[in-house]
């Protein structure tokens, strides 16, 4: 029973955490096309369906904890780039989008290219990439001292005495600090039902070069990489070319409805990948299954879950999300510089993770990645820094 908690908190922790970082950023992209409530609904109906049916069938056939998730870079790119396209030519581009994503990991690509990442680099460009969330802890503390203060009290009292049921007691943390403070935010909270907005697809080519292989990029080079590289270092290594054509495959099936990108999650996903989840490494599948099952409900319960986290301070999500991926920065750290050989370019690839600048409009982690492979290759291949 206690394992089972830990696993199905553990999933539903992944999932909040998901949500409260960028569901705002779906609402805004849906609505520069068409700003009703059904069309929003909708997007967030197919996303959930989207990552809750894909994480649960790659979980359970692997026996991993593979999670999947909507593209956060590619949603941020959406919102500065759909502003003048009908709903019809944004599908379009969802379609485009996912169908090259599906065609990479077909061809095997995916799998030549994983390859060719050392273990250390990868490590360290998750490292960097966890950073700014665990950082956010501090600025939380600072804005609302008692919520997130009451957060990290409860975090490292339940590691101390209850380490099975850490996400629990977070996740009632999270909602009953706010709840007794009177700190939720003024926002009433909304029940309705999910609306099916089935929208065919009309292909600009404009939009498709603009937009598509912008989308289709971004989610290969700042997604379904680190995800792959999440699930290696911490343990599992299911071939990559099925997975990444489970997700191409996902988003393709659901894109009328509004899934633009979904991909394998690589944040989100370290929280079940850890010994917080399962002590054993070979159960912890069970927590991304339930990860799934939340991902569903989320789906169906979409105006709802957005009143909600509408409602809760920015300082409650911030610093659960910090919390819950404090052992995940840490393995990561550990694995980039155990070893003295690849220390300097771990180093590096950690340092242009984290400066976070989208240089030609990729994201600082592919420029980790790259650079960080060169040093690997140029240094290491005599063993010597």
């Amino acid at each position: 029973m206690i394992r089972l908690l830990s696993q199905v908190s553990a999933g539903a922790t992944a999932v909040f955490v998901g949500y409260s970082s960028a569901v705002v950023l779906i609402l805004e992209a849906a609505a520069q096309v068409d700003s009703s409530p059904e069309l929003q609904s909708a997007w967030l109906l197919a996303v959930g369906l989207a990552m809750g049916v894909s994480t649960i069938a790659l979980s359970l056939y692997y026996k991993a904890p593979i999670l999947t998730a909507w593209s956060t870079p590619g949603v941020a790119l959406l919102i500065s780039s759909l502003a003048g396209l009908t709903a019809a030519e944004a599908v379009g581009v969802f379609v485009f989008s996912s169908g090259l994503i599906v065609l990479f990991g077909v061809s095997g690509l995916a799998d030549r290219m994983m390859k060719w990442v050392p273990g250390h680099v990868a490590a360290a460009i998750l490292a960097g990439i966890l950073l700014k969330f665990v950082s956010a802890i501090l600025p939380a503390l600072n804005t609302f001292p008692v919520i997130a203060g009451g957060l990290i009290a409860t975090y490292f009292i339940a590691r101390a005495f209850t380490p099975r049921w850490v996400f629990m007691w977070l996740l009632l943390a999270a909602i009953g600090l706010p709840l007794l403070t009177g700190q939720l935010n003024n926002q009433t909270l909304s029940v309705a039902a999910p609306h099916w907005v089935w929208i065919w697809p009309e292909f600009n080519w404009t939009a498709l070069i603009g937009v598509g292989i912008p989308l289709f990029v971004v989610t290969m080079v700042s997604q379904n990489v680190p995800g792959m590289m999440m699930l290696r270092a911490n343990g599992y290594a299911p071939p990559t070319s099925p997975l990444i054509t489970t997700t191409g495959l996902a988003g393709l099936l659901l894109a009328p409805l509004g899934a633009f990108a979904i991909n394998l999650a690589a944040i989100t996903a370290a929280i079940c990948q850890t010994e917080d989840a399962d002590p054993d490494p070979a159960q912890r599948y069970k927590a991304a299954v339930a990860a799934g099952g939340f991902y569903i409900l989320m789906g169906l319960a979409g105006s709802m879950i957005v009143s909600l986290f509408m409602m809760m301070p920015q300082a409650a999500t911030a610093t659960l999300a910090g919390l819950a991926l404090l052992p995940v920065i840490t393995q990561n750290l550990q694995r980039a510089f155990v070893n003295k050989e690849g220390a300097y370019s771990a180093a590096i690839a950690f340092v242009v993770t984290v400066a976070d600048i989208a240089f030609l409009g990729v994201s600082s982690a592919f420029w980790g990645l790259l650079i960080g492979c060169i040093v690997a290759f140029l240094s290491e291949r005599n063993h010597r820094i």
